[in-house]
């Protein structure tokens, strides 16, 4: 293999590197006695490998050599063959080639589709406890769980959630930037781009593919993660119960999901599935970023766990390539648009009912322990929907204590006064580049 791995090694060096559509991915700098691997995860087909891209393409733009960079993608079919034995033939072929770098402390290697090998864990480790490169590390899903690698590495890693293209990414791509003193023009143009990211989402892919591939290219993504993120992983036998499930699931996002209520659909239709395997399912669905859930907002744990999630695609695209209800989805990809540039950020999202029964799509906690509500509304010219939504902010900031609230709209903007209660109307295009 150490023959393979020079020729591989010299390959790269001797090629133009890709220059992807850059990404918002910060990665910390450590202090050189701190040891960890920077880990990329998230849905299959989020754009991990171009993250490693970027960052290559940083650190040579920042002066270093290019020959100090070394990337390994493991699913080539020149490595299919490895064994966890070959991996010191990495050092070997590397270090021949440049010997002058054996003492070097600004190495960067990375390695992508890494479990392919087994055993992967412990060469990684020891390049930790006794090497001085950075590490980078990226896979898919369905073989490197953020948990498993917590585990696998020992606390040695710092972990980077991957998603599909956010607005502004999605803005970049089509060479479009915002700022505060675009003109009339630009903005007009956005507000055109926004239209089309909530219809199509951020997928890398689907920004440059024909809008006829759409709807096959991302129920190509999700008959991936069905079949090797979760029926090959877990060895699941009900493979129709697993798809329909997920369908399920994406035709449904932004609602109340009642795994009884599921449970009870299957078994009138005289389908074999225990309850168990449903709640074990949404689990995994959150395990490969696919599908995320957001619980009530309460103290009581027990009210928490007994109430049903709302649950979100993680990219309002799915939305679109699944849809049953086209009267409902644009609602629904609205409301995950918003959720999903929540997520992108945080992880406390709750949604909340009032004492009541009003219901407020988003309260988010932040890390100071405030508490933000935001509610999505694609239409507040109607008069009877303003007033409902209204009446379902202005009651949770009651009960709450909160004196300014959101509500993110398609294209309404204004401020709104309720007994020294402000709730802002936002439209989306403007929210989404602010948060």
């Amino acid at each position: 293999m150490k023959e393979v791995f020079s020729q591989l090694i010299t390959d790269l060096h001797a090629e133009v590197l890709p220059r992807p559509i850059p990404r918002a991915v910060c990665l910390k700098k450590l202090p050189q006695m701190v040891r960890k691997a920077h880990i990329f995860v998230g849905m299959r087909r989020s754009g991990k490998t171009w993250v490693m891209y970027q960052h290559m393409q940083s650190l040579i733009a920042s002066g270093v050599d290019k020959r100090n960079i070394l990337y390994l993608n493991f699913e080539d079919d020149l490595l299919s063959s490895m064994r966890v034995s070959d991996f010191q033939s990495i050092l070997d072929a590397y270090f021949i080639l440049y010997p002058d770098l054996i003492l070097s402390n600004d190495l960067h290697f990375f390695f992508d589709e890494i479990h392919e090998v087994n055993g992967w864990e412990k060469f990684i480790r020891r390049l930790l406890d006794k090497e001085k490169m950075e590490i980078y590390i990226s896979g898919s899903s369905a073989k490197l769980l953020s948990k498993e690698i917590a585990s696998s590495l020992r606390g040695r890693t710092i972990v980077y959630e991957i998603f599909p293209f956010s607005f502004a990414e999605f803005l970049r791509s089509k060479g479009i930037e915002y700022s505060v003193n675009t003109s009339t023009k630009q903005k007009a143009r956005i507000v055109h781009y926004s239209k089309e990211f909530l219809m199509f989402g951020g997928f890398p892919e689907t920004i440059s593919i024909e809008k006829s591939f759409f709807i096959q290219l991302l129920q190509g993504y999700v008959n991936t993660v069905i079949y090797r993120d979760i029926i090959e992983r877990y060895n699941i036998g009900n493979i129709s119960i697993v798809h329909e499930f997920i369908v399920y699931c994406l035709q449904n996002s932004v609602s109340l999901l009642s795994l009884h209520k599921v449970y009870q659909r299957f078994k009138s239709q005289k389908k074999s599935v225990g309850k168990a395997l449903l709640y074990e399912l949404i689990g995994y669905l959150e395990d490969v970023y696919c599908i995320f859930s957001v619980p009530l907002y309460t103290y009581s744990f027990n009210k928490r766990s007994l109430n049903p999630k709302k649950i979100y695609a993680v990219d309002q695209g799915l939305i679109t390539a699944y849809t049953i209800k086209p009267e409902f989805e644009y609602a629904a990809r609205l409301e995950n648009a918003v959720f999903c540039a929540l997520r992108r950020k945080r992880e406390n999202i709750f949604y909340y009912k009032t004492k009541t029964g009003y219901e407020i799509d988003f309260v988010v906690t932040l890390s100071s322990g405030k508490n933000i509500l935001i509610q999505v509304c694609t239409n507040m010219k109607n008069s009877e929907t303003s007033k409902r939504e209204i009446r379902a902010l202005t009651a949770g900031m009651e009960e709450l204590n909160i004196k300014e609230a959101t509500i993110v709209t398609t294209d309404e903007e204004r401020i709104i006064n309720d007994n020294n209660k402000l709730i802002h109307c936002v439209p989306y295009w403007k929210w989404v580049l602010r948060e």
